[in-house]
């Protein structure tokens, strides 16, 4: 058997622990081999680190440090729906082949996710987008590492696949509408006080704007939209909830949540509307709570 990974050290691992499902015969569970699949909580395990060590050579920018914490589910995750794996942030027999498939298609000079591009002298991230002819959004989201805001020159970019681009959840619910329609406004300029495309959003215009698009009446500002709704626990996020931050001392900031820990967002000053992961330390240490404002 070959196997597709160039450390000698990462092929002992896998074929010593739960990485072997990859090369399990066809219908032969984990159980069967007393293997218990991967998943968030699981620490000081050497198959996490193993996980870990092949996420981060594909491209997806994580820490190995054998903990399976958010950031390893955010980037299980993020690989299991660019390869048409359930994203559940479990890693079971499928995401194991999946990951194995990956890792040959890697080792032979190509990209799991896409198409490798190294940013230029005044390049943008929306000037990228339109020349690779993607979405500001999909490259975002293959790209959750890179401040878009602070773009630097050699820094490489991967340019989604047209399937990786296109893998969203389809519309099921107005939550899910509202998440549509803020994904497609990708790329409009901040406005202090903005609540239009044409001239641009601040963030709680752009929440105002994309609710009323689907029918949903909100109040104009942040702070006044954090009292309307449901309060929803951080561990039951749905596609389509508001996330608020603390970032002047009250609920000061909004965003919508459109799935795997991800959310959309109008920034501030010199940015565009963009997706932003609620992973990303300040964001994580700044947010005070979710609404759902649909039924």
């Amino acid at each position: 058997m070959t196997f597709p990974w160039s450390s000698s050290r990462l092929r002992q691992l896998l074929i010593g622990g739960a990485m072997l499902a990859v090369f399990l015969p066809p219908g032969m569970s984990h159980a069967s081999y007393g293997q218990e699949v991967l998943r968030q909580g699981t620490s000081d395990h050497t198959d996490v680190r193993v996980l870990q060590t092949v996420l981060d050579r594909l491209g997806y920018g994580i820490t190995v440090d054998g903990v399976f914490g958010p950031g390893t589910r955010y980037a299980v995750e993020s690989f299991q729906r660019a390869h048409h794996v359930t994203a559940d942030g479990v890693v079971g027999n499928l995401t194991f082949v999946a990951l194995a498939q990956a890792m040959t298609g890697a080792s032979r000079g190509g990209d799991a996710r896409g198409v490798a591009y190294t940013v230029q002298s005044g390049d943008t991230m929306g000037s990228i987008a339109a020349k690779e002819g993607v979405s500001l959004i999909a490259l975002e989201q293959a790209n959750p590492r890179v401040n878009a805001a602070k773009l630097q020159v050699g820094v490489t970019l991967v340019i989604p696949s047209a399937s990786a681009a296109t893998n969203l959840p389809s519309p099921s619910s107005l939550g899910q509408k509202l998440v549509d329609v803020v994904m497609k406004l990708g790329g409009v300029r901040y406005l202090y006080g903005g609540a239009s495309p044409s001239i641009g959003f601040d963030c709680s215009g752009l929440v105002y704007y994309a609710a009323h698009l689907v029918g949903i009446d909100l109040p104009r500002t942040a702070s006044e939209q954090y009292n309307a709704g449901v309060p929803v626990p951080a561990g039951d996020l749905q596609p389509g909830d508001l996330v608020f931050f603390n970032t002047d001392g009250y609920a000061s900031h909004v965003g919508v949540y459109i799935g795997d820990g991800r959310f959309v967002q109008a920034e501030t000053t010199g940015t565009v509307v963009h997706v932003t992961s609620l992973s990303q330390p300040y964001w994580a240490n700044s947010f005070i709570g979710a609404r759902r404002i649909y039924n």
